[in-house]
């Protein structure tokens, strides 16, 4: 045999020799047992971009055609829905300051020229049910509204720029009482009470000049003399002196009442709403968004008052709190 091919056998032997201790060693058993590999789990497909967005868009488009649809039928149930959705970004503070910066403050509310069917004034709207949604306690009234409220505006006419005798600033009072059997010290009678309010906004003023004639509270009624709970706090001003919202909001209600006169009602979210009442003229529409700051009315008499005041109201969840706990007594002395 060659030695060439000699050598070729050995080194085959030798590498035949270490692959069989190879396979050896990789038989033996181990210390510890190897851990399994999981079967890969298939990814399920999910949506892409343009699906998210496609199905977004139709969404959309629908909640559109369906209002543009109530817009079209009209009557109630349009204004149900535009109410509805108001009050629902109002429960969102943050919403609501989007909402209130984006609506474009309403001319009339500055110059009360273009008012129209908007503006409500004397017991103009007394006969419109829609637009005129009273309180509880002032349903019965409503028939006798528009006679009332002219007959306090007539009360309240200017001699030479200023208010008759009978009629002055010091004593200017009204507003819906609470009848009552006898005066408690120590707590309200129902629908109001004495319980501090916090709220987490800086009001803006509801006038800027004025006198506090009547506080929150029991009192003597300055129309028949008689025991009574006061649910706001009258602050008298000259006729015809703009009334501003304290907060953005929602106007709610827009109306005539022989008690409160012409009057509007804002809803600031969580529960809480202002009434501005004894206006002369109502410059916002039912429905519209206001900012806070923007005049949404003018003093005037109507209504159960002895001279030209605002009857401020702040209640939550129905119940009638101090409007001095957000408001500043030393603004109005």
């Amino acid at each position: 045999m060659p030695l060439h091919q000699m050598m070729a056998d050995g080194i085959n032997q030798w590498l035949r020799y270490i692959q069989v201790l190879a396979e050896g060693v990789n038989k033996m058993p181990e210390d510890r047992p190897r851990r399994t590999q999981k079967p890969s789990r298939k990814h399920r497909n999910k949506p892409s971009g343009w699906q998210v967005v496609a199905v977004q868009s139709i969404s959309c488009v629908v909640v559109i055609l369906i209002v543009l649809l109530f817009k079209m039928i009209g009557g109630s149930a349009f204004e149900q829905l535009r109410q509805s959705f108001n009050k629902s970004i109002m429960s969102n503070s943050l919403m609501a300051t989007i909402a209130a910066l984006l609506e474009t403050p309403s001319e009339k509310s500055e110059t009360g020229s273009s008012s129209g069917s908007a503006s409500t004034v004397a017991g103009e709207s007394a006969g419109d049910v829609d637009s005129t949604e009273e309180p509880a306690d002032n349903a019965a009234d409503t028939s006798s509204g528009a006679d009332n409220s002219e007959t306090g505006a007539a009360q309240t006419s200017k001699t030479g720029g200023e208010t008759s005798a009978a009629n002055d600033l010091s004593d200017a009072a009204g507003g819906n009482d609470i009848e009552v059997s006898e005066r408690k010290v120590f707590y309200a009678p129902a629908g109001a009470t004495f319980a501090p309010l916090a709220i987490n906004r800086l009001p803006n003023n509801p006038l800027q000049n004025g006198k506090i004639t009547s506080c929150f509270g029991y009192r003597e009624n300055p129309l028949n003399g008689e025991e009574s709970f006061h649910q706001g706090l009258d602050i008298a001003a000259d006729m015809n002196s703009p009334v501003a919202a304290m907060f953005f909001g929602v106007v709610t209600e827009v109306g005539t009442s022989s008690s409160y006169g012409n009057y509007i009602t804002i809803y600031h979210g969580g529960g809480i709403e202002a009434l501005y009442a004894h206006c002369s003229k109502i410059l916002a529409d039912r429905g519209a968004v206001v900012r806070a700051g923007e005049i949404v009315a003018q003093v005037g008499s109507t209504g159960s008052s002895t001279g030209p005041h605002l009857h401020v109201e702040i209640r939550v969840n129905g119940i009638a709190y101090d409007p001095l706990w957000i408001l500043q007594r030393s603004d109005y002395v």
